[in-house]
């Protein structure tokens, strides 16, 4: 068969009187089959009930139900009205748009009443440690990590905005220029409410034999008034020294208690820590 091109096949059942269908066409007249004369659709050149007039072999037309845009306002609006009058007497929904349902599941026995999603929800509780600690090379957040395990506290993590050099000669040489000149860098992010805690553990490394001045910056932003101040360090030899008397000086209301040197934390079990932090 040549592609593109179609056959079909001749009707030859023209009933009496009637010519074939070419010349009935040519003619004007209609191509009867009287195969199917007096069956649904019959005489209309398709099979039985599956015809349509004036297309041979074609499907009935569908009935489509009559909505708002074909003009059936009136019964469509007049259905809404009932609706919502029935949910209304059942109890599902209040008349009007925008009402929250009064009682979720209706009037029946047993369906608790309707409450709001963040109703009754209890205010979240203040913790009892927050450890609070500035890490230049990851050695001191690991101390502060395990204080903040054995105690149940929360950490935050001390940031300056415009960070110390990655070099330890260049770090250690901007830290002893704050030093010198007393100066306070800049912190980065937003501080921690410490009203919500009733101890604080401070955590840094030791810089020119004491805290790093931006261990100050953080002391002097956040009111620790009347707080619990735990303070503790890492190092390679030094050690606390003078750091603890430092952060007394920057906080003079706060109850701070001696340095804790960190690097001991390996060999300390869980109960002398917690004996450290008075808990």
């Amino acid at each position: 068969m040549a592609k593109g091109k179609r056959f079909y096949k001749k009707n030859t059942n023209a009933p009496a009187g009637q010519d074939a269908p070419e010349q009935n066409a040519a003619a004007g007249g209609e191509n009867v089959n009287k195969k199917y004369e007096g069956k649904p659709n019959g005489g209309q050149g398709g099979k039985p009930g599956q015809g349509t007039a004036g297309k041979p072999g074609g499907k009935p037309p569908r009935k489509f139900r009559k909505n708002n845009w074909d003009g059936n306002k009136e019964h469509n609006a007049g259905g809404k009205d009932a609706d919502r009058e029935s949910n209304a007497a059942r109890g599902n929904r209040p008349e009007g748009k925008g009402d929250a349902p009064a009682n979720r599941g209706g009037n029946r026995p047993g369906n608790r009443p309707f409450r709001a999603r963040f109703e009754n929800r209890k205010p979240q509780m203040a913790g009892r440690l927050l450890v609070a600690y500035y890490s230049w090379s990851g050695v001191t957040e690991k101390a502060a990590q395990k204080i903040a395990s054995v105690a149940k506290g929360n950490t935050y993590r001390i940031l300056p905005v415009k960070a110390y050099p990655s070099m330890y000669g260049l770090c250690v040489a901007k830290a002893g220029m704050e030093k010198a000149s007393g100066a306070r860098p800049e912190l980065k992010g937003s501080l921690p409410d410490c009203s919500r805690y009733e101890k604080i553990a401070i955590g840094f490394p030791i810089w020119w034999f004491s805290c790093p001045n931006i261990i100050h910056s953080f002391l002097e932003k956040v009111n620790l008034e009347g707080k619990k101040v735990y303070p503790f360090c890492t190092s390679k030899t030094s050690g606390p020294k003078s750091s603890a008397d430092a952060i007394r000086s920057t906080v003079p209301k706060a109850d701070v208690k001696d340095c804790l040197d960190a690097n001991k934390l390996d060999s300390m079990t869980d109960e002398d820590i917690k004996k450290w932090l008075e808990m």
